[in-house]
């Protein structure tokens, strides 16, 4: 069977990624185009394609742990072992610890016990970096220190078809985002993440629904992904992808399982989007949607109204978007 190469890791954006990616170029760029800086939890490791989804589910169930503060700085090398150079992270590394202690299950494990290594939290740098730039580079950056918080976990598969075997964003997960409600067997999870994962995409395809719907608006680099999916028993039952643009999240894709919307999901999985945009600073909640379709018949009902209107050309249907303000 197929095996696909995968890694997770957290993230280190913003800002301070920029100030890595200097550092990285710096030394050569090895890493440079080819992932992002990041603090590894789990090492690049074979997968079989049947256990993917399993890989998902790992990840995910990372979601409710809240984001890590840390500091990373100064410059380390782990030769003359390796000839790498790379950043200390200090702080809440038992957090971290925890987090990849928990990932070291089956199918994130080799296939053939190892020795274990001490985890050591860190970020790349630079990868064969020659002895004496090496010894510079500590030199240079023996004060070099750097807040930052790690708030999303990763999962990377690599690409080999690429030239430079390039790691791709398979799956993410906003650390702290996770939250459940219900009880006696009618528990939903929802997860905050910046892409839908390949389960998820593939349940939401799968699912009927409006489409992809404009705002009236084009999106801006500016704009932050956003998605929101609804999980029962590990499966996927609702979702809603749209994009943070200032005080106000904007969906464009709202998807409810056909056959559990009398139990109230799509009600929870608003109410827990709105949460989420609370708790970003978010004011404002808007929805596109085909007018008079399901999606605004049943936003209606949250007290979602009009806030525009355009009018259907010959192979579009009219649509709307709708508005919520958060707090009143």
């Amino acid at each position: 069977m197929a095996r696909r190469r995968l890694l997770v890791a957290m993230t280190v954006v913003g800002p301070a990624a920029a100030e890595v990616d200097g550092l990285r170029r710096a030394l050569g760029g090895s890493g440079l185009g080819r992932i992002d800086p990041h603090v590894t939890l789990v090492p690049p490791v074979n997968v079989r394609d049947n256990e993917i989804v399993a890989v998902l589910r790992l990840v995910r169930s990372l979601a409710a742990d809240d984001p890590v503060e840390v500091e990373i700085g100064p410059a380390r090398t782990f030769a003359p072992r390796t000839p790498v150079v790379y950043l200390e992270v200090s702080g809440d590394t038992a957090r971290i610890a925890v987090l990849a202690h928990r990932l070291a299950v089956p199918p994130l494990v080799p296939d053939v016990a190892r020795p274990a290594r001490a985890f050591v939290p860190h970020v790349t740098i630079g990868g064969r970096v020659e002895r004496r730039r090496i010894a510079a580079a500590l030199e240079m950056l023996a004060d070099f220190k750097l807040a930052v918080t790690l708030s999303t976990v990763v999962l990377c598969e690599q690409d080999d078809l690429s030239p430079r075997r390039p790691w791709r964003i398979l799956a993410d997960v906003v650390l702290g985002s996770g939250s459940t409600v219900g009880r006696g067997g009618r528990e939903i999870t929802f997860v905050r993440s910046t892409i839908l994962d390949p389960e998820a995409a593939a349940w939401a395809e799968a699912t009927p629904g409006e489409g992809e719907i404009g705002l009236g608006a084009t999106s801006s680099p500016a704009d932050v992904p956003f998605v929101l999916t609804a999980y029962a028993t590990d499966r996927p039952v609702g979702v809603v992808v749209g994009s943070v643009r200032g005080p106000t999240i904007e969906i464009r894709r709202l998807r409810i399982d056909e056959g559990r919307r009398s139990e109230g999901i799509g009600g929870q999985l608003v109410r827990a989007l709105e949460q989420q945009a609370t708790a970003r600073g978010c004011s404002r909640v808007v929805f596109g949607a085909v007018a008079d379709g399901f999606v605004e018949g049943f936003l209606s009902r949250f007290g979602y109204s009009r806030l525009a209107h355009w009018p259907g050309r010959r192979d579009t249907e009219p649509q709307v978007t709708l508005e919520r303000r958060l707090g009143q």
